[in-house]
C-alpha cells in the first residue's frame, strides 16, 4: 500500500455516522519486506493487542454509553490495522444506536475481522485491567557516551556463557512513524531464557531505534528477529507497550512459545 493512501498525517473530517469503510488494513507481507524482516512465520507466535479508551455509542434509548475496548488478533493475519483509520472508525460509532453491548461487540468483531482478514477477539470493560508486577529495568545501567544517530545493528547484542531466565524492561524506546515522522514512545519488555544478554549493549541497541521509521508491529518483529539471530535464546518473548495516542494503545507481542500471556503487560507507570 502506498502511504499516500493512508489517513495518517492528513487533515480529516470526523465522521457523523457509522462507517466501517473508514478502516484501513496494511498488508503485513509488504510491511515486513519494507523493513527487512525475514522471520519464518512458523517459527514464532504473536498478537497485536489494542486498547481503545474512548469507545462511545448510543443505547436503544439513544443514551450515550462509554467503555474501554480491548481487541487483539494474530500476528499471522494478512493485515494489521492502520491506527488513525481505527480511531476514525470508532468515532463513527458515537451516534450509532444499538440494542445492547452484545450487538456492539458483534458489530466490532465483524468489521475488524473483515479489515485484518483473520479472527479478532473483542472485550468491552468499564475499568482498565489490572497492572502486573515490575520486572528488571535496564534504563539506569552503565551507558558509555552515545554518538548521536546510530544505525540499528544486531551486532550490538552480546551474550555471556551464563545461563539465565530474565524479564527486562526499557522505557526509553522511541521510533518514528513512517508516514508522519512523529515520535512513538514505548516501554519494551523482554522475557527470555538462555545465555545472558549484556544489559548495556541491549540498552544501546534499543536507543539506536530513535531515528528508525517503522510501524509498531515492524519494530517489535525486528527486535525479536535480531535477538533471535544474535543471542540464540532458548525462549524469547518481546512486547512493546506504546504510549497512548488519540485514546488508543497498540501493544504488539512476539514469542517463540504459544504460552505467552495474552494480557497486555504494563507497569504502574504506564
Amino acid at each position: 500500500m502506498d502511504f499516500q493512501d493512508l489517513p495518517l498525517g492528513k487533515q480529516t473530517k470526523y465522521p457523523k455516522s457509522y462507517d466501517p469503510s473508514l478502516l484501513v488494513g496494511i498488508n503485513r507481507e509488504e510491511a515486513r519486506a519494507r523493513s527487512g524482516i525475514k522471520l519464518n512465520l512458523s517459527s514464532f507466535y504473536g498478537l497485536d493487542s489494542w486498547t481503545a479508551y474512548e469507545l462511545s455509542w448510543l443505547n436503544s434509548k439513544r443514551l450515550p454509553m462509554n467503555g474501554i475496548l480491548y481487541t487483539s488478533y494474530s500476528s499471522s493475519s494478512k493485515n494489521f490495522i492502520e491506527s488513525k483509520s481505527f480511531k476514525l472508525y470508532l468515532n463513527s460509532l458515537n451516534n450509532e444506536s444499538l440494542n445492547d453491548q452484545n450487538d456492539l461487540e458483534a458489530l466490532l468483531k465483524n468489521d475488524l475481522e473483515r479489515c485484518v482478514s483473520d479472527e479478532v477477539t473483542i472485550e468491552i470493560k468499564q475499568m482498565p485491567r489490572d497492572f502486573i508486577e515490575e520486572c528488571i529495568s535496564i534504563d539506569s545501567v552503565g551507558f558509555s557516551a552515545h554518538q548521536g544517530k546510530e544505525e540499528i545493528k544486531g551486532e550490538l547484542l552480546e551474550v555471556s556463557t551464563e545461563e539465565v531466565n530474565e524479564e527486562l524492561s526499557c522505557s526509553l524506546f522511541r521510533s518514528l512513524c513512517p508516514v508522519t515522522g512523529q515520535p512513538d514512545w514505548a516501554t519494551l519488555r523482554i522475557k527470555y531464557s538462555g545465555r545472558s544478554i549484556a544489559h548495556e549493549n541491549l540498552l544501546r541497541y534499543f536507543v539506536s531505534y530513535r531515528s528508525h521509521q517503522a510501524f509498531h508491529e515492524e519494530c517489535v518483529e525486528k527486535v525479536f528477529q535480531d535477538i533471535q539471530e544474535y543471542c540464540s535464546p532458548n525462549e524469547l518473548a518481546v512486547q512493546a507497550n506504546y504510549l497512548r495516542r488519540g485514546g488508543i494503545e497498540i501493544n504488539p507481542v512476539r514469542s517463540t512459545s504459544n504460552n505467552f500471556s495474552k494480557e497486555v503487560l504494563r507497569t504502574k507507570n504506564q
